[in-house]
């Protein structure tokens, strides 16, 4: 079998427009339409917006077959403390009773103030979610413009199990999207940049 591994952290980073959230929603449907039940964690967005804008690329969360098994978490970044929102991430998931968890982005964790304490909290909840079997597929907005720096807020890179890059190619008159696997644990992969379609 190929993908995952059950209670994996998966790391997917980027600049803006990369399709991060693209490949957060793929997971997250995908997941339902095996019978696994999923938490969309958003920042600073509406799942509304999240399910109307993935519909456009033909991610339906809205499915009959997806729409039961999905629970949704929206919330400002800056509404609370790191701390308070993993509360409420541990708890919505509970609540569900979640096998994955999709978090987008977990670098929002890091805003107004969270910085010092956002990388424990990150560490915390890859801890929860390893010893509760859910597998964990977070985005991070890049720490620097240079896509070639590939390092993150809060240093989630050194302990995600998978991490996957998105970037852009322009050439030709084209700007189109690529995908790298930076690294993915206890499985075989590609070394090779992908174009992204």
């Amino acid at each position: 079998r190929e993908g995952y591994l059950r209670g994996a952290s998966v790391l997917v980073t980027g600049s803006p427009g990369t399709a991060k959230t693209t490949l957060g929603g793929a997971f997250a449907e995908a997941a339902c339409r095996r019978g696994e039940r999923v938490l969309f964690v958003t920042f600073d967005s509406q799942a509304s917006e999240v399910v109307r804008n993935l519909a456009s690329v033909a991610i339906r969360l809205d499915a009959p077959r997806v729409r039961p098994r999905m629970s949704y978490l929206t919330s400002r970044s800056s509404a609370c403390s790191a701390e308070a929102h993993l509360l409420r991430i541990k708890a919505a998931a509970r609540r569900h009773r979640a096998r994955c968890v999709v978090i987008d982005p977990v670098s929002a964790l890091a805003k107004r103030g969270n910085e010092q304490t956002a990388h424990h909290v990150i560490e915390r909840l890859v801890d929860w979610a390893k010893a509760e079997g859910v597998t964990l597929f977070c985005t991070s907005l890049l720490a620097h413009a240079d896509p070639q720096a590939e390092s993150t807020p809060l240093q989630i890179s050194t302990i995600a199990d998978t991490w996957l890059h998105l970037g852009y190619v322009a050439r030709s008159g084209e700007r189109n999207r690529t995908l790298t696997v930076i690294k993915s644990r206890g499985t075989g992969h590609s070394n090779q940049v992908r174009e992204m379609i």
